[in-house]
């Protein structure tokens, strides 16, 4: 017999209004409304393929490695919570098993986000997408706390308090069409983002930052309906250097020393070429332009020992093929 499976593929994410706090460590419901977008690669090579599958035995594989069942951040805490009905739609008993594989291709960052998303498009089409979406997010959450980002594609913006969120998505991905990324790769080394939410709360500010991020996913709402692209960047900017500031206030450092000096020479091409810079928790500087100064910023990067690679903002998961 053929076994049951959907294959489907979903798009990592870069923050606009980066997160910082999260509720606790098994719900992880953002403290603060926050926003972002999926991204890829230019021919879209860069994305998180996942293979949800019935077997026999229970078993979780990312990036060719088995993952722990049972961990606070497991896949299959969403996929045990809708495994009977899924077993009932295939025609399985209960005694058979979900699985999954997943696999992360060419992602710079945000992987997490489309894992989640990836298992949540194929256990939507496995129910033919009659899933209540809104509890389903906060299901996904569980996995990764800005699933949203990648489930919705596109510019989203999170409304979240900790206690309850909800994804809007705001913006198209071809409404980006005249831009790019630059995604400047320095390590691959970064901080845990369990240590950022777990200090930048610590910091004195952070009850005004919570009540900035509402501030600025009103503005970013705004620009979004003027499809005022620069300015939705540039607004990304300024919460970069906010949220970093707060960061190094309770010592956690993520933007190294190599980081600063490329940022520094980014904002003197600003004299050039209009360009935003955006650093989220990990060792990337990612550097958005119009299409014709791309070669530009990439030539700079390669000046600071950085792998730099072109970047689109992208769409909502898709489906690649199922059997179920």
């Amino acid at each position: 017999m053929d076994t049951k499976y959907v294959e489907a593929r979903a798009y990592p994410t870069i923050g606009i209004i980066l997160l910082g706090g999260v509720s606790d460590e098994i719900n992880r419901l953002p403290l603060h409304t926050t926003a972002g977008i999926a991204y890829t690669g230019l021919n879209n090579e860069i994305y998180v393929k996942t293979d949800l599958y019935i077997s026999k035995n229970k078993k979780g594989i990312v990036n060719g490695k088995d993952i722990d069942v049972n961990s606070e951040r497991s896949p299959f805490r969403v996929i045990d919570k809708y495994k009977h009905e899924i077993l009932m739609r295939a025609g399985e008993d209960d005694d058979m098993n979900i699985s999954f594989i997943s696999e992360n291709v060419n992602v710079l960052s945000g992987s997490s986000d489309a894992g989640a998303a990836a298992i949540g498009i194929c256990i939507e089409s496995i129910f033919e997408y009659n899933i209540n979406i809104f509890t389903f997010e906060n299901d996904l959450q569980k996995i990764s706390e800005s699933a949203g980002r990648s489930l919705y594609g596109g510019l989203t913006i999170n409304h979240a308090n900790g206690k309850e969120s909800l994804t809007d998505h705001i913006l198209d991905a071809d409404a980006f069409d005249d831009y790019v990324i630059v995604g400047c790769h320095f390590s691959d080394n970064r901080q845990p983002s369990d240590v950022i939410h777990k200090n930048i709360i610590k910091h004195p500010e952070y009850p005004e930052r919570v009540k900035n991020s509402e501030k600025k996913a009103k503005e970013l709402e705004k620009l979004a309906q003027e499809r005022d692209i620069k300015k939705i960047f540039e607004l990304a900017e300024n919460d970069t250097n906010d949220y970093h500031r707060l960061l190094n206030d309770v010592g956690v450092h993520i933007i190294t020393g190599e980081m600063k000096n490329f940022i520094e020479r980014v904002k003197e091409l600003k004299n050039n070429f209009w360009n935003a810079y955006i650093v989220t928790g990990g060792t990337n500087v990612f550097v958005a332009v119009e299409k014709k100064n791309m070669n530009k910023v990439a030539d700079e990067a390669k000046n600071f020992n950085a792998n730099p690679v072109f970047l689109k903002v992208a769409g909502p998961p898709e489906v690649i093929s199922r059997n179920f």
